[in-house]
């Protein structure tokens, strides 16, 4: 699931290269987000954040949009493809309407009896089978 996590940021990231005006403006990265800031997605955009603006020494600026400040749930998937915001941290339900059905699988409860299985799974050959279905997708 972290290579998943890396992938999807290194995927938007690419994404607004491209739409720097000039090498002295950092470039913008939008993350909208529907939940409160202090909940684990919440944390995880917050964390997203500091490391790309560090390791990017301030070429990259992240703007965290939590709360459905600016997208609410069901509007979030089509912002993006629309290039309104880079960055999304959807639930994995919101990937069958868009004809990826495969990661409803991950909405299941329990299906996998422990995080040393889900890594198993999502950084072996389903995982990447599943990270190639958003390469076609994107």
């Amino acid at each position: 699931m972290r290579k998943l996590v890396l992938a999807a940021a290194s995927v938007a990231a690419l994404a607004v290269i491209g739409q720097a005006q000039a090498a002295d403006q950092p470039i913008v990265i939008k993350f909208s987000h529907v939940v409160a800031s202090d909940t684990p997605k919440g944390k995880a955009a917050e964390k997203f954040k500091e490391l790309a603006e560090k390791y990017t020494d301030g070429k990259v600026k992240v703007e965290i949009y939590p709360n459905s400040t600016l997208y609410k749930d069901k509007e979030e998937l089509e912002a993006l493809q629309l290039g309104a915001v880079q960055m999304l941290a959807p639930s994995n339900s919101k990937f069958g309407p868009i004809g990826i059905k495969e990661f409803e699988a991950f909405d299941l409860p329990y299906i996998l009896p422990d995080i040393k299985m889900l890594r198993k799974i999502t950084e072996g050959p389903l995982g990447v089978r599943l990270l190639k279905l958003l390469d076609a997708r994107a």
